[in-house]
């Protein structure tokens, strides 16, 4: 999975000048999808912030394939470790461009990456 993500992540070519970064998940029919948001604010009580989309990316959305097996709190799991693994990397991406970067459903709390 951290393959996908990362060439999803590396095809993002912008560098916005946004706070925060917001990976977002849901599911659509049987497999799990993502999404990126920027926002121009970041408020860490307050997980409402990344409901500002503020800047959106051509490439919106990644299918996370072979998902469709998995349980939400496993893919939370495993998307969190391979966006904190991609920001490690210090390679020249979106997510080491912002000061924020979060993980999470739409229905849930947002997990702060960096």
């Amino acid at each position: 999975m951290k393959s996908e993500i990362e060439a999803w992540i590396k095809h993002i070519s912008d560098r916005p000048e946004v706070k925060a970064i917001n990976i977002g998940l849901f599911q659509a029919g049987s497999v799990y999808q993502a999404y990126l948001i920027g926002s121009f604010e970041y408020d860490p009580e307050d997980d409402d912030w990344a409901c500002s989309e503020d800047y959106v990316p051509e490439y919106r959305y990644l299918e996370l394939p072979g998902t469709s097996e998995l349980g939400w709190e496993t893919l939370l799991d495993l998307v969190s470790k391979s966006i904190s693994e991609i920001i490690a990397d210090n390679a020249d991406n979106i997510l080491n461009h912002v000061p924020v970067v979060t993980v999470g459903f739409d229905d849930g709390n947002l997990i702060r990456i960096k």
